[in-house]
């Protein structure tokens, strides 16, 4: 699995990377927020205000907000090659930090594992999806950019046409890294949030979620890359209702059946899917990007009669 783009056949390493099935984790870093991690920056007002009541909230707030259990090198061994990531800074430390809800692994460790993944896999390519800030202005943005262009540098894929970027193209120029930003910044090698549209279903209702899928999957932009978000989300009411479960109890565990259904349904290719994400993504044996990953096979077949 480590490979798997490697060992995708020519034809398809020849297609363009939005015309591939590819696996990503949901809130990508959240397997190191633990009990004694702070709130962060992200949480909502009801949250905020109640933040003097950090120790009691904090075990409560980890069963919610923790959605992977591996850290990002397994992850990328499993197959994963988008990442889902939330940037924040924090207050009387310097650097950034990934957050969700709380506060997780500080960024630079992890953006030097993923190098280090890179530099022995030259031919895989992984998609940094930058999805929100907090607490960083225009100085804060330009360090964290300088520490992306540190860690990565030529490896980092400039704006192009997406119906003409494959994974072949890449390899042969030493490309391996698509950063999207989604703020204001137009550097050339950041990619606006624009160009991988990732609509959010905002619900803990399953059948409105695979309705919310398969609708937005028929207005998707082919020329354009597209996040299917094979998630649950939970209110605070309802975290609230359920205060002594878990998100694995009441959002995971019980859309299991129905996401794989809809995956199998699922083909890549063009007006197929491209990238979609998962909370877990270890579970059943990374099960996850194994049924992701074997939709690119559907590609060959489809072209075979």
């Amino acid at each position: 699995m480590e490979f798997w783009m490697t060992n995708l056949p020519q034809s398809l390493r020849e297609l363009p990377l939005i015309h591939l099935a590819i696996p990503g984790s949901h809130d990508s870093t959240t397997f190191a927020i633990t009990k004694k991690s702070k709130i962060s920056p992200d949480a909502r007002n009801p949250i905020q205000y109640l933040k003097f009541l950090e120790p009691l909230l904090s075990p409560i707030m980890v069963k919610w907000s923790r959605t992977q259990s591996v850290d990002v090198t397994q992850q990328l061994n499993a197959g994963i090659r988008y990442f889902d990531l939330r940037i924040a800074t924090k207050k009387g430390c310097g650097g950034f930090y990934f957050v969700h809800n709380l506060y997780s692994e500080c960024v630079n460790g992890v953006l030097k594992e993923i190098r280090n993944f890179l530099d022995t896999h030259y031919g895989e390519v992984v998609i940094l999806d930058c999805q929100h800030f907090f607490n960083m202005g225009a100085v804060e943005h330009c360090k964290f950019i300088s520490l992306l262009v540190d860690t990565f540098g030529a490896k980092i894929q400039p704006r192009t046409d997406l119906t003409q970027l494959s994974l072949v193209k890449m390899t042969e120029n030493g490309k391996q890294v698509v950063v999207i930003y989604r703020s204001d910044l137009r550097e050339d090698f950041l990619w606006p949030g624009g160009c991988f549209p990732t609509p959010w279903a905002n619900t803990v209702v399953i059948p409105k979620l695979i309705s919310f899928l398969n609708q937005n999957l028929k207005r998707r932009n082919y020329s354009l890359g597209f996040v299917s978000q094979c998630v649950l989300t939970p209110n605070i009411w309802y975290v609230c209702k359920n205060i002594f479960s878990s998100l694995v109890n009441k959002c995971v565990l019980p859309l299991e059946t129905a996401k794989y259904d809809w995956i199998r349904k699922q083909r890549a290719g063009l007006k197929g899917v491209n990238i979609i994400i998962s909370d877990f993504i270890d579970y059943q044996d990374y099960r996850f990007c194994k049924e992701v990953i074997d939709l690119n096979e559907k590609i060959l077949n489809c072209s075979k009669e």
